[in-house]
């Protein structure tokens, strides 16, 4: 199958000949049609997150269309428009068999840690890793799912979302997806801090209250002292981990959701328990994937605005590269296979 190929270089490069993925009788063939390029991927490319080594095949944000099914398969057919949970477990271990099936010693994340991913033209699946792509949804709004489940996950974790104030770092694709996600949870106000006025522009589009570019003013000013009930880290820095705990106000809770590799400790367990806090973190939600998709069916959440460049396959190549190595900087980027 035709694939771009992360290799030792750093790169990801065209293969023609990638060996394509098989299928058991009780998987399915997935073509895929869009994919999402994730931070974990670049970061992975950089090597500051050793999920897996190169020659390998990246891609855990994915959607498309089915090609094969199994024999023992049931519920799905040829032509069926699909998102796909990366997520590959064995099934009946315990953290599988208590809704946290991404814990499976057994499995892991296609395009991360375990087999192909969306960056090649096909995926191999079990069916319980499909879900049905609305009509009205493009298959970029599909490869847009798996970033929504994971930061859905997070914001069910909180307790106290109705009613509060809510500071999230970071305007990237997961900071956005978290200010529409507060409001949809009942936050009365949102601020968004960063540091690209296009970005922080986009977060008041999609429902920020406040907005504050930390390269042009000071945030200890901006913020006036204020504490925030609950303090999101999606910037994946480690300076948006030490904010967090500085803005949150005692009893509050802080979502820690960035990776950021740098292997620093930046956790001040001393603010932690002075001040009573609650600690939530989330890398996959297994429970509330149709939960995403009817939040996004109802307008209650929008994922295509995020995505701001949407290219074909032939082009993929250069745009990963050039983010890889910082020389391109895009908010969220989405290719599509012919």
């Amino acid at each position: 199958m035709r694939a771009l190929v992360w290799k030792e270089s750093g790169k990801v490069e065209h293969e023609a000949d990638w060996p394509q993925p098989g299928i058991s009788d009780d998987e399915i063939l997935v073509r895929v049609k869009a994919a999402g390029v994730c931070m974990t991927d670049i970061h992975m490319m950089r090597g500051t997150l050793d999920f897996a080594n190169p020659p390998w095949v990246l891609g855990h944000e994915m959607s498309g269309v089915i090609e094969q099914t199994g024999k023992n398969t049931t519920g799905w057919k040829i032509g069926d428009r699909v998102i796909i949970d990366p997520v590959v477990t064995c099934g009946y271990c315990k953290h599988c068999l208590t809704g946290k099936k991404y814990l499976c010693a057994s499995g892991g994340e296609l395009g991360t840690t375990y087999g192909s991913g969306g960056y090649g033209q096909y995926v191999s699946v079990k069916p319980s890793n499909l879900y049905l792509l609305p009509d009205e949804l493009g298959f970029e709004e599909g490869a847009m799912m798996e970033p929504l489940n994971c930061t859905l996950g997070a914001i069910d974790r909180v307790s106290k979302m109705a009613g509060s104030h809510v500071l999230i770092f970071g305007p990237g694709p997961a900071g956005l997806l978290f200010v529409q996600l507060a409001k949809a949870y009942g936050a009365l106000s949102v601020t968004l801090v960063g540091m690209r006025d296009v970005n922080l522009s986009l977060g008041q589009q999609l429902g920020a209250d406040y907005t504050v570019n930390i390269t042009s003013a000071s945030i200890e000013e901006a913020l006036e002292g204020k504490e925030f009930d609950v303090v999101i880290e999606a910037s994946g820095s480690v300076d948006g981990v030490q904010g967090c705990f500085t803005y949150v106000g005692r009893s509050g809770t802080v979502v820690l959701y960035g990776l950021n590799g740098s292997k620093k400790p930046s956790i001040d367990s001393d603010m932690i328990v002075a001040k009573d806090l609650t600690i939530v973190t989330c890398i996959s939600a297994p429970l509330l994937w149709n939960k995403g998709i009817d939040l996004v069916k109802s307008g209650r959440v929008n994922v295509k605005d995020i995505i701001t460049h949407l290219v074909p396959y032939a082009e993929a190549r250069e745009f990963i590269n050039a983010i890889g190595d910082k020389s391109f900087s895009t908010t969220k980027m989405v290719f599509t296979h012919e």
